[in-house]
């Protein structure tokens, strides 16, 4: 709850900043800014170790076997810091060589100085979090990424107003600043936060075995950013390809990403709290060998993630227009908004899962199917943009989800052993959200006559709708609580790290 509240306030100023932005600097520079923070994302990966999930796991694992989860706290400090100050340095005294390669954007070597000043801050910050959520201490990652936010934003917002317009600073240089400052803020913050001491036990884990557990997991950390960075790139030369400018693209591609996608995934803040604190929980459960807690925890996280995305795909497919319009994108975003909302369960899907197979430990399949699943869209992309425009990019973002999650969803069934009533998961669910929509209907029917606004009335409907939902919910809950959640086989679950 906690984690939500934090996270769907995050969101909506990050929408709210979005909107901000295109109005300022126009939708192709929150393009351009956007391909700059998919470019920083990979370098900080890169650099980085995956030291949120190296810290959040294998602490986790650590203190699931009574062992020594201040000793492996020190690995993950070490391997991380040791990379992203290395890349650091190099990036720090190649930074002349560097600039010119990104010519446009306005990049000096004091820009790419600072953003790779930043880089090890980003690592610390990582760890740091992750050692929060393996203790339960989910508020100091919470008000962390708020006080990051608040400064990242300030800063852009500040440069936005008073110095690119006035051509004293760049979109990048702005960018940098304000990564710097916010990834300061977060550690300062972070290192303030008091951890329980454990009594001195011998450590289970070796920085050797430590090593080869992690590679994999950075392995697929490095792939899935490197993947998201060259289809990002992609999607404005196809673009061009179809037969828009430039300056079109770019800002077609801002659009999508600046309003399109965060309004998209609005809504599943509460997914992505739940899938990181499934990976402390299920590594836990997992080195103790708690088969049957891992497939309870499994059963009923994908019971809770399809109930809830099915009432956002409602309100998108029903009133995408509006809100397309209200957060600024006018009638082209509406339309793409209410086209792509078949695609939100299995967004929230792909979250939940990927929760599950780190929890687990299948780093492995994950970078797998990700490969597969960003060959696909790619794929797509490269073929349907240049023949339909941006509506080729709809096409590969859906035909990629389907494909991957779909595989996602087999792999984790099969691992835990897991057979769930998909009539309770699915159609339960299905049938509380049509009812409670025909209710309301009828409701606003009768209620036609009285004089609002439509935004009054759609908050009215959704208020209505979602109530009778959840009401639906729990009688339909009761009625069914006698047959059970399901029925599990005898799959012997992975050895724990």
């Amino acid at each position: 709850m906690l984690l939500s509240i934090f996270s769907v306030a995050l969101q909506g100023l990050g929408l709210l900043f979005n909107i901000f932005l295109t109005r300022s600097l126009g939708a192709a520079s929150v393009g351009a800014l956007t391909l700059m923070g998919s470019f920083y994302s990979l370098a900080a990966v890169l650099s980085g170790g995956s030291g949120f999930i190296a810290s959040s796991r294998f602490l986790s694992e650590e203190l699931g076997c009574g062992g020594n989860p201040r000793q492996v706290f020190r690995y993950a400090l070490r391997f991380c810091m040791s990379l992203s100050g290395a890349c650091a340095v190099l990036l720090t005294l190649t930074a002349p060589l560097t600039a010119p390669l990104l010519k446009g954007t306005g990049a000096t070597a004091l820009t790419v100085r600072l953003l790779s000043l930043s880089l090890p801050l980003s690592a610390l910050s990582a760890c740091l979090k992750g050692r929060c959520y393996a203790y339960h201490r989910v508020y100091a990652p919470a008000i962390a990424e708020c006080t990051e936010f608040l400064l990242r934003a300030g800063v852009t917002a500040f440069c936005a107003v008073f110095f690119i317009p006035a051509g004293r600073m760049t979109i990048l240089t702005s960018f940098a600043l304000s990564m710097l400052a916010g990834q300061g803020s977060a550690v300062l913050f972070l290192l303030t936060v008091r951890i329980p001491r454990e009594a001195a036990a011998a450590c289970g884990l070796k920085f050797g075995r430590f090593l080869r557990l992690l590679l994999p997991m950075i392995g697929n950390a490095c792939l899935v950013a490197l993947l998201s960075s060259a289809n990002d790139a992609l999607v404005p030369l196809t673009l061009l390809q179809y037969g828009s400018s430039t300056g079109e693209a770019l800002a077609q591609f801002g659009e999508f990403e600046a309003i399109i996608l965060p309004a998209l995934f609005f809504p599943s803040v509460v997914q992505c709290c739940m899938s990181g604190l499934l990976v402390p929980e299920l590594s836990r459960a997992r080195s103790a060998g708690d088969a049957a807690g891992i497939r309870r925890m499994t059963e009923r996280v994908l019971e809770q993630t399809v109930a809830y995305s099915f009432p956002v795909v409602l309100m998108l497919a029903l009133f995408g227009g509006p809100i397309g319009e209200m957060l600024g994108g006018g009638a082209f975003t509406g339309q793409i908004l209410r086209r792509m909302a078949p695609v939100i369960p299995l967004i929230y899907l792909e979250i939940i899962m990927e929760g599950v197979l780190r929890g687990l430990g299948k780093q492995s399949f994950s970078s797998l199917n990700y490969l597969a699943e960003y060959t696909v869209r790619i794929s797509v992309l490269l073929i349907c943009v240049p023949l339909f425009g941006f509506y080729g990019i709809v096409a590969s973002y859906m035909a990629c989800n389907l494909t991957g999650n779909a595989v996602r969803l087999f792999f984790v069934l099969r691992l835990t052993g897991l057979r769930p009533s998909w009539r309770r998961i699915l159609l339960r669910p299905a049938f509380s959200l049509l009812l409670s929509w025909q209710l309301s209907a009828l409701l606003m029917l009768v209620l036609g006559r009285i004089p609002m606004q439509s935004l009054t009335r759609i908050v009215l409907f959704g208020a209505v709708c979602l109530a009778m939902y959840l009401f639906l919910l729990r009688v339909t809950d009761r009625l069914s609580a006698g047959d059970g959640h399901g029925t599990v086989c005898a799959v012997k679950l992975p050895p724990a790290a």
